[in-house]
């Protein structure tokens, strides 16, 4: 009775964590209209059918949703890299290839080890299969990782849910053995099962409402008369700057976190951490702000990048590498229809070099 009432709880409990996932990506979905987000609600209601199935001791039926689940999440990765050519992943689309000789060779295995449950088995084939797609899914999570923090544990999480399916054959040949005291073997899969889709539930959450993920994403309007190119702005006029596009997807390299809460931003400190640049290091500030431009142009949009601290930038670099610097986003951001804003106090400035600044930017 004990043991019923855990394995109860557990299937209650992952049925609402999988509802809520579902929830969550949908409403995510009517708000900015990305496809990939339609796509994994897809995946998370076969999710949800598969689970049903599985309760309900529906062979057919776990084969059959196991299959779409896996196989529509990683479609929506896949889908999700071609629409973003920032991506630079070792996980190629092209691996897909390896899947077939991986399965057969999985498949002599367990043959070889004489498990009462293998790929003769009405569902198990097609559920090792699925847990070869989510490993494929999970390596592409964690490759985007370099690019966005926030899919790193979710390739993590990706990648253990893949291994706990692919050892489905070993949770059916062993689940009447008792595994301590009166708790079956099947009974401490089912949870390990809860809470790994737990994890990957969580940080799928936490990936599709991160900033980094919807930066540039659903309709956005430029609410101020901007001219690409770019701009020398006073404190001022960063004010009223800050209010006008607060709810812009805007790219800022700042000293001062007084920016919307919107707006994408790398402070400029000689500390390191999360969202941190160096101000020496102006050849990544470079890559992030071309990268955005590209990106911005491709979404139909302006893009608007902010660099709030020239001086700070100039008394670790100098005058003339920073003005040079200055030079090369200006041609970026003309090139790509964007905006360059930079923000100056006069009275940090010499007039030789404001005026330097001026002819540059305008």
């Amino acid at each position: 009775m004990y043991e019923e009432s855990i394995v109860l709880f557990g299937q209650v409990i992952s049925l609402i964590i999988a509802l809520g996932t579902l929830a969550v990506l949908i409403r995510t979905y009517l708000t900015h209209r990305m496809r990939v987000l339609l796509i994994w609600s897809a995946a998370w209601v076969f999710f949800i059918l598969m689970q049903v199935a599985f309760y309900t001791g529906n062979k057919e039926g776990v084969a059959i949703f196991y299959s779409l689940f896996s196989g529509v999440l990683m479609y929506g990765v896949l889908r999700y890299l071609g629409e973003h050519e920032g991506f630079e992943t070792s996980i190629k689309p092209e691996l897909i290839g390896i899947i077939p000789p991986l399965f057969t060779l999985y498949g002599m295995l367990l043959a070889r080890l004489g498990l009462p449950y293998s790929f003769y088995s009405t569902e198990v084939p097609f559920v090792v299969l699925s847990g070869i797609f989510f490993l494929f899914s999970g390596g592409v999570f964690l490759a985007m990782g370099k690019k966005q923090r926030t899919s790193r544990y979710l390739g993590i999480a990706t990648a253990a849910f893949g291994l706990f399916v692919l050892l489905y054959p070993v949770r059916l040949s062993f689940s009447d053995v008792r595994f301590a005291g009166p708790i079956h073997f099947s009974s401490v899969w089912i949870a390990l099962g809860t809470v790994l889709s737990a994890a990957m539930a969580f940080f799928m959450i936490k990936l599709v409402t991160s900033r980094e993920f919807l930066f540039i994403e659903g309709p956005v309007e430029l609410k101020v008369n901007l001219e690409p190119g770019a701009r020398l702005l006073t404190p001022r006029e960063y004010g009223q700057i800050k209010k006008d596009l607060k709810d812009y997807p805007v790219l800022a390299f700042v000293r001062s976190l007084d920016v919307p809460e919107r707006w994408e931003v790398y402070y400029l400190g000689t500390e390191g951490g999360e969202d941190r640049l160096s101000p020496t290091n102006l050849a990544r500030m470079a890559h992030i702000v071309n990268e955005y431009f590209r990106e911005a142009r491709k979404e139909g949009i302006n893009g608007v990048v902010v660099i709030d601290c020239p001086e700070y930038l100039v008394m670790y670099n100098g005058f003339e590498p920073i003005v040079k610097f200055l030079a090369s986003l200006r041609d970026s951001a003309l090139i790509n229809n964007g905006m360059l804003l930079v923000v100056a106090d006069e009275k940090a400035w010499d007039k030789g070099q404001i005026a330097i600044l001026r002819r540059i930017l305008g």
